[in-house]
């Protein structure tokens, strides 16, 4: 074979998912062509949209994408970029959803830094958040994010490293997990965790990439995993990815802080039955816990006097 006839492999992959994402396709396209390091593919990967302008616009990028199209839903965004990354040419994937944005100089710092620093597993970014309209309304963790050996046991808190702020090795995210593990909304910080307990992720605290957040769509579709997802939390305990980082009771301890910060959250927004719900729940790691009864203690206080009348 000669030298001609050898497909140049790129030195990073980028990973899109999308679906039914016409209107936010424009500006995706314009932060990937602005970026200043360009030595890049772009994966897309959609799953199942049905909407003929989603599927017009990825068709219309022609071979400046590789278009990877699902038949069926995943319902999760993990599964997707998984795949993604199973068919990228490239030893470093970057992860952008398609309403996400980086700035320029986002792929240059990353690859600067992994190529800096070869036990990094991955670098992650800060970021800064934005609504449907972007409008920047903060920096999302501010002045919060562990770094170095502290971030390991933290990421068992809670996910402190936005997935479109990633670039990691090929290699160790498709060894993090096996793709038939991979069927539920969430699961960023299980690959997240098991990369950590294992190799180290690196940090850069410049703010280089969007992040776009509904509140509302948070409240109404996903409060039973907010503001900590304890949904999460459980499949981690259940799956043994504490191990090496945390005790067990460690692990029951965090549960029952997280089930009980969602309550006194979700009482103060006025919804009592929710508070109730993560009060019953959270008893199951920590009977005993003070934090859990002065939590239900309070949303039956509420409930009793008629405080708190909203409901869903």
């Amino acid at each position: 074979m000669t030298t001609s006839m050898v497909e140049r492999v790129p030195a990073v992959s980028v990973i899109v998912g999308t679906y039914n994402c016409a209107r936010f396709l424009p500006a995706l396209w314009a932060c990937l062509d602005a970026q200043t390091f360009r030595d890049f593919e772009v994966v897309v990967v959609d799953d199942a949209s049905d909407d003929r302008d989603t599927l017009a616009a990825l068709e219309a990028r022609g071979n400046q994408i590789r278009l990877i199209r699902r038949t069926v839903n995943s319902g999760t965004c993990e599964l997707p970029r998984y795949q993604g990354v199973a068919r990228a040419r490239a030893p470093l994937c970057a992860f952008l959803d398609a309403d996400d944005r980086w700035d320029p100089t986002f792929l240059e710092r990353a690859v600067q830094y992994l190529n800096a620093h070869a036990d990094a597993a991955m670098v992650h970014t800060a970021v800064r958040l934005i609504d449907g309209e972007d409008r920047v309304y903060g920096i999302r963790h501010d002045g919060q994010i562990p770094a170095g050996s502290a971030l390991a046991p933290a990421l068992l808190r809670h996910c402190w490293i936005t997935i479109s702020a990633v670039v990691a090795r090929r290699d160790i995210w498709l060894a993090a997990l096996p793709e038939e593990k991979i069927r539920d909304f969430g699961m960023d910080q299980d690959f997240f965790v098991n990369i950590a307990r294992r190799y180290p992720i690196g940090y850069l605290p410049e703010v280089l990439a969007s992040y776009r957040r509904s509140p509302a769509s948070v409240s109404v579709k996903k409060w039973r995993r907010a503001p900590r997802n304890v949904h999460t939390l459980e499949r981690i305990f259940r799956e043994g990815y504490w191990q090496g980082l945390a005790t067990r009771r460690d692990m029951r301890a965090i549960l029952v802080e997280a089930y009980a910060e969602n309550a006194e959250h979700w009482r103060h927004q006025g919804y009592v039955d929710r508070a109730l719900w993560f009060v019953a729940r959270g008893l199951r790691h920590g009977v005993a816990s003070p934090e859990l009864w002065r939590a239900g203690f309070k949303a039956g206080m509420s409930w009793l006097l008629g405080r708190s009348p909203r409901k869903g």
